[in-house]
């Protein structure tokens, strides 16, 4: 920056650092539109001007800065918000405050720091024909491809100054003998067409994987960026604007910036294409004191790669993929669709062949035959394991027919049914699959598998208390008359098919009502295993409506809301516990003591020869009242009883006496007159012998293991009932499957 000089007035224009510079060719005009590098403008009268130069006031000074902005003064400072070149000008005013009519004038050219551009690189060599990239990347290169395979990763970068918004990157296609996926006609197998696409890839760290998902746009992730003065000082040129970071006071935004790695895959070309990148002008505009405009400061180009697709000739084919969409996890992907391995008796299995490369990518511009399908056994219904399944046992269809239109040869689509009704069981199988694919003259003979468990209907059936109930032989009971006694086709075969028996489903009309008869409180007002519904309301009695489910609540069919209700119960409340007691000792008004009073022998101790084993438990039963207690047999031990001769562990029952050690019934909780002996306490107490035993039912819990027709073990743990293909997940697509009627 430098002296402005005119006929009549004059001034200086200083740097960021509002320093006077050494000399005035080191100045020039111009710098960036940061809050941190203002201008500041000093008005000067030359010695050569005709007026005396204590005619003028430079404190009524006005300074016109070219950007809309006025200010009065001997010295202004000013900092530009937008790039452009800009005419500042000074009028001065004489001590009587009239304007002097002749004024200095001058450019100025603010400049953004950082520049509205960007770029695409990829892994290369450093030169291309623009030049070595960011990274070392190189760039505007040629870019080759195999047919079907994603590219390696393209780096796209992006930056814009502070005041812009940050652009996403637009690209177009020249030369591509395929639509954009998105330019492709709605239809689910769209994937099964040829068509070009941009990819992004999407970690997936609880798979361990990654997906590629088509897009419409690159769409960078911005991040603000900093600068901020290195020093403060009188040296010049030791000020620079240096990178910073947002936790330093003196760091102001300059700018964003983002960047991300993209793909592109196509099939194949024998003639090459241009990928074009560029952003989007309308967008990259400053404001100026003419309002808003494009200006000659931010960067717009566009880049272009000239691609090469190899063919597919070229390529090793590897084996047959059986999916279920035809959706396979192409490169290093995840496969999401692969045929599930739990699967259903009599239900559809409908199946994708598609062939892949040693890469494993999906080559499409092949042609096939029909292929050979052979299916294997490795348990229950079929003796040998890994037998041939005879054909009565299953059907394979095409239903390629569905979408023949695509004009794609390369895939089969097909409907596995397993009809094994004789196993009560599931049945591990193995679809096999083989074909020859052929491209052009050469024919190459594939073959692939997939692994599935065919499980019966209801294999995992899940009852709750009281769905045993026996609706039909209850109606069955009241057939006073002799004349109903056998009308079965009414009480069986109409009253047993509606309201149902011991052995039918808990779906039935008898049995539904029963249940909720029954579990009426446990079902709506225990906050433990309520259902669903009644846990919302309950929740809505208190206010709390946001806290438990969506009030949109469950519309689902009946069969779905059971499983939903049963399986939101928590682990142990699903499942109960075993009855840990072991003082069940009253077996009074019972006749059947394998339940009631178990733990307690009925022979009664002969007081007067019993001998005593420390540790050994036995029970004290009161005459009078029947009430048992157990007793701890280390306290006599502990009371320095008479062992007997050569024992350290046993001593006699007779002993027992008011003159015995430590008295009081050698500290048994025993209700005695003050001087007693074992006659006294045998006609105060009977002696039994202790049955350490725990019957081990099943307490509390929402299922009834009990019920034969519950197919659930109650000691299956916790990690083989959740999760991906386990016991809960095959109950919701059992009922998912019954409750839309796909079982056959």
């Amino acid at each position: 920056m430098g002296n402005i000089a005119t006929d009549f007035a004059t001034f200086d224009v200083l740097d960021y650092k509002n320093e006077s510079p050494t000399t005035s060719q080191e100045l020039v005009l111009s710098s960036y539109n940061l809050s941190i590098t203002p201008l500041t403008f000093k008005a000067k009268i030359p010695s050569e001007t005709p007026f005396k130069a204590d005619a003028f006031d430079l404190s009524t000074a006005t300074f016109d800065f070219g950007d809309g902005t006025i200010t009065t003064g001997a010295t202004a400072t000013h900092v530009y918000e937008y790039p452009g070149r800009y005419k500042v000008k000074v009028i001065l005013r004489d001590n009587n405050n009239n304007a002097i009519f002749t004024s200095a004038s001058a450019d100025v050219d603010i400049y953004d720091y950082i520049t509205n551009t960007f770029s695409i690189e990829f892994a290369g060599t450093s030169s291309g024909a623009d030049g070595g990239g960011r990274n070392g990347k190189g760039r505007l290169s040629n870019l080759s491809l195999s047919a079907g395979q994603f590219s390696d990763p393209l780096s796209a970068y992006a930056q814009a100054p502070f005041y812009q918004d940050f652009q996403n990157l637009n690209f177009k296609l020249s030369g591509c003998d395929y639509d954009n996926y998105f330019n492709l006609d709605s239809s689910k197998f769209n994937h099964l067409k040829n068509y070009f696409s941009f990819y992004k890839k999407d970690s997936l760290p609880t798979l361990s994987g990654c997906e590629y998902v088509e897009i419409k746009k690159i769409t960078l992730s911005a991040s603000d960026m900093y600068v901020r003065l290195s020093s403060f000082g009188t040296d010049l040129s030791a000020v620079k604007i240096v990178t910073s970071d947002s936790s330093h006071p003196d760091s102001i935004v300059v700018g964003t910036s983002g960047q991300e790695n993209i793909y592109f895959k196509t099939e194949e070309q024998t003639t090459p294409i241009y990928l074009s990148f560029a952003k989007d002008r309308n967008n990259i505009t400053s404001v100026t004191n003419d309002g808003i405009r494009n200006t000659n400061f931010s960067t717009n180009f566009s880049i272009t790669l000239s691609t090469f697709v190899g063919s597919t000739s070229g390529q090793t084919l590897s084996n047959i993929e059986i999916t279920s969409t035809g959706l396979g996890g192409d490169g290093d992907g995840i496969n999401s669709f692969k045929l599930s391995p739990v699967q259903y008796k009599g239900v559809g299995i409908p199946f994708v062949l598609a062939p892949k490369n040693s890469d494993n990518y999906t080559v499409k511009a092949l042609s096939a035959g029909n292929p050979y399908f052979k299916v294997l056994s490795s348990s229950h219904s079929l003796t040998h394991p890994l037998c041939i399944v005879p054909p009565e046992y299953y059907t394979i269809s095409s239903i390629s027919h569905l979408i023949s239109t695509f004009g794609s040869e390369y895939w089969y689509r097909g409907l596995l049914t397993f009809n094994d009704s004789i196993s009560t069981y599931p049945t591990i199988l193995t679809l096999s699959a083989s074909n020859n694919f052929s491209f052009g003259s050469t024919v190459t003979a594939l073959t692939g598998a997939a692994f599935l468990s065919c499980f019966p209907r209801n294999y995992y059936d899940l009852y709750k208390h009281k769905e045993d109930f026996d609706f039909e032989q209850t109606i069955k009971d009241l057939r006073f008359q002799e004349i109903l006694v056998d009308k079965n086709i009414f009480f069986t075969d109409f009253i047993g098919s509606i309201f149902g028996g011991v052995s039918s489903s808990h779906a039935l009309l008898g049995k539904t009502v029963y249940e909720k008869i029954f579990n009426f409180v446990q079902n709506n007002d225990d906050i433990d295993y309520c259902n669903v519904n009644s846990l919302i309301n309950l929740s809505n009695m208190v206010d709390e409506n946001s806290l438990v489910f969506n009030q949109g609540s469950f519309q689902e069919p009946a069969q779905i809301k059971r499983t939903v209700d049963l399986l939101s119960t928590s682990y142990n409340k699903f499942r109960g516990t075993k009855n840990k007691f072991n003082e069940n000792f009253d077996s009074k008004g019972h006749v059947n003591k394998e339940t009631f009073g178990t733990n307690v022998s009925s022979a009664e101790i002969n007081t007067s020869t019993y001998v005593i084993t420390a540790g050994t438990s036995i029970v004290a039963k009161e005459r009078f009242s029947d009430t048992y207690s157990k007793l701890n047999t280390y306290q006599p031990l502990c009371a320095a009883v008479t062992l007997r001769s050569g024992s350290t562990t046993q001593y006699s029952l007779s002993e027992l006496g008011s003159e015995s050690p430590q008295g009081s019934a050698w500290g048994w909780p025993l209700t005695l007159p003050e001087e007693y002996d074992i006659g006294t306490v045998g006609r105060f107490y009977s002696f039994h012998e202790y049955n350490s035993h725990i019957d081990g039912t099943i307490v509390d819990g929402i299922i009834d293991f009990v019920n034969p027709q519950t197919r659930l073990n109650f000691d299956t743990p916790l990690s083989g009932l959740e999760g991906d293909n386990n016991i809960f997940d095959r109950v919701i697509t059992d009922t998912l499957f019954s409750s839309l009627s796909l079982f056959e």
